[in-house]
């Protein structure tokens, strides 16, 4: 039997860490953000319902990153991500009848969707590389000998409590369902802060013809949710390709301490809060305009392609 150690996420009685910990403020930060607000008169369209942050550098950093992401795909990825927008139409077929993945919403709060590995922990699935505080471990039968161990993305815990204020959070994993259910008992140990957890059950499958690997397609068509207020944050721009109008790509964790990509999620999603909570607004449109995904995947596939007839002609 498998069994579980958590560490990290709980002080020695076992309780969360304290929430008051992620909205404080200290006085300097508050006045200084009052300082830089002081001339910013509201309009009756744009009400702040939170400490919404206005910076325009978040949305430039997020961009950027995005081009970085897009500029790295590899021609197993990009074959991958050409291979789905080809069949995609057949592939939403299939949802046709299908009942939802999700229950029916009883509130109107947007959809959150987050993936699990690489975008809020990171899992070492090999013992050399475990690192030497894990947040969580694995056991085998023996107790003793470790299967997996890994570490929380910093600021996790403060992402989530935010989030599930303001959001239905779902975390949608190409995990196993006992896998997902372990993590989540280490994201969210009193349940308060995942609304639903997915798993690869509900994912369309598909083998990459460059890799022959089995690629996961998370298709948000599938949860029975208004699509123009849900979006998916993953480090795997092919997981989402049959809804690249709802993806904020994230970087990959990796493990790095100084990791601060919630932080900025955090921002972002506070600079568009109003417009997310306002059921006039469609987010995908919002979403474009920001990152124009599509297209950019769509020119980065097509030099993919290029180059490779290219290579075929010259007879390398």
């Amino acid at each position: 039997m498998v069994q579980t150690r958590y560490q990290a996420q709980f002080n020695k009685n076992g309780k969360t860490r304290s929430t008051l910990k992620s909205v404080r403020r200290s006085p300097r930060r508050a006045k200084r953000i009052d300082k830089e607000n002081e001339n910013v008169e509201p309009t009756s369209d744009d009400l702040p319902l939170l400490n919404i942050c206005r910076s325009r550098e978040t949305s430039a950093e997020l961009s950027y990153k995005i081009e970085n992401l897009v500029e790295q795909l590899d021609d197993g990825e990009c074959s991958t991500l050409d291979a789905l927008m080809a069949r995609w139409p057949s592939m939403h077929a299939r949802l046709k009848g299908m009942k939802p993945h999700l229950p029916k919403k009883t509130d109107s709060r947007p959809t959150l969707v987050l993936d699990l590995d690489e975008t809020l922990l990171h899992t070492y699935r090999g013992q050399r590389e475990a690192p030497l505080d894990p947040d969580y471990v694995v056991y085998a039968e023996d107790k003793r000998s470790v299967l997996t161990a890994g570490i929380l993305r910093p600021g996790v815990t403060e992402f989530l409590i935010w989030a599930s204020g303001t959001f239905e959070v779902v975390v949608w994993t190409a995990g196993d369902d006992d896998y997902a259910s372990m993590v989540r008992s280490v994201l969210d140990p009193e349940n308060k802060l995942i609304t639903h957890i997915l798993t690869r059950r509900t994912c369309i499958r598909m083998r990459s013809r460059a890799t022959n690997e089995v690629m996961y397609i998370k298709d948000l068509c599938a949860l029975g949710r208004d699509l123009s207020r849900t979006f998916l944050v993953d480090n795997s721009p092919h997981v989402a390709t049959l809804n690249l109008s709802n993806l904020i790509p994230i970087e990959a964790y990796q493990g790095d301490s100084s990791d601060k990509e919630l932080e900025q999620l955090r921002r972002f999603l506070e600079s568009k809060l109003v417009r997310l909570t306002d059921r006039q607004n469609d987010l995908r449109i919002m979403l474009h305009r920001q990152f124009d995904l599509k297209r950019k995947l769509r020119e980065r596939i097509d030099l993919w392609k290029n180059t490779q007839a290219e290579r075929k002609r010259m007879g390398t």
